[in-house]
């Protein structure tokens, strides 16, 4: 009777998706259900996130495998477009591509062109190597001191902001900028010993320092908590409203029946899920 009442479960659990799956994409915007596809623009430098498999080139990632399953329950095929990450914006804003799935941290200064349908948290970490920086045990102790930090979104904000408000405001000196133009090249930096600490996402990082997989397994110390904490988002330009409702209903059924959780399991990721997905960090009307 049990293995019944649990077949029985799941059935309708599986019965609700289907038919939450037709309800959305019954209002996808017009253009797209004709295509039958849903482009994707994403920049796969920055794991668990998104990045190419060594091997086979393969995307892989926490929003690769978001994206696929978006577009499995709308009925779409995913074409991804691979790009900088700095031409995301507006790649969404010519309609290059109606999606972005990069890690996109949701900020003020990227919504005057782009919406964004927060799904996970994310946060600024600042870090370092034993042999760098050893005497690195609090946030404070890289005030006045070189770290190195993606010059190109929003690492350095928040670097800037704590420099202002953490060390400037403690009456130490500011932080002492190693600008660099991506990510991968702050942590170089810190392994060159040109800087004594490096910031960037607390997922990234914990992934590549933590991950049985991983080449840089423990070859980093983490300094403290995230300096700051923010929600990344998909991106879509603001004159595809439609498309972005319909991928935040699917997200939130996502959430409701477990997928998303599975997901963000995987990829070693559930401190960083989020109850209910927000528009621009704002609750759904």
């Amino acid at each position: 009777m049990k293995t019944l009442l649990a077949t029985c479960a799941v059935a309708l659990c599986l019965a609700g998706t289907a038919a939450h799956a037709q309800d959305a994409a019954a209002k996808l915007p017009a253009k797209i259900k004709e295509a039958g596809k849903l482009v994707v623009g994403t920049s796969p430098t920055y794991p668990p996130l998104e990045f190419k498999d060594p091997a086979t080139l393969e995307l892989k990632g926490l929003d690769i495998d978001l994206a696929e399953e978006i577009g499995k329950r709308l009925g779409l095929k995913v074409e991804w477009q691979e790009q900088s990450f700095d031409q995301l914006i507006n790649s969404l804003d010519t309609g290059r591509i109606a999606m972005g799935a990069s890690g996109m941290t949701d900020i003020p200064a990227r919504r005057e062109k782009t919406d964004f349908v927060d799904y996970f948290s994310t946060g600024t970490q600042l870090f370092t190597t034993p042999e760098a920086g050893g005497d690195l045990k609090s946030v404070e102790d890289v005030c006045g001191k070189p770290v190195a930090v993606n010059r190109n979104g929003i690492f350095f904000i928040r670097l800037k902001d704590f420099s202002e408000k953490v060390c400037k405001a403690k009456g130490l000196a500011d932080v002492n900028y190693v600008l660099v133009d991506k990510t991968a090249d702050a942590r170089l930096q810190l392994l060159q010993k040109r800087a004594v600490a490096a910031a960037q996402g607390v997922d990234a990082i914990r992934y590549l320092n933590e991950h049985t997989g991983s080449p840089d397994k423990g070859k980093f110390v983490l300094i403290g908590e995230p300096i700051a904490i923010d929600y990344a988002g998909f991106g879509f330009s603001k004159t595809n409203t439609e498309l972005r409702d319909v991928v935040a209903d699917v997200v939130d059924a996502m959430i409701a029946d477990g997928t998303y959780s599975k997901i963000f399991a995987k990829w070693e990721m559930p401190y960083a899920e989020v109850r209910k997905t927000t528009v621009n960090t704002e609750a759904r009307k």
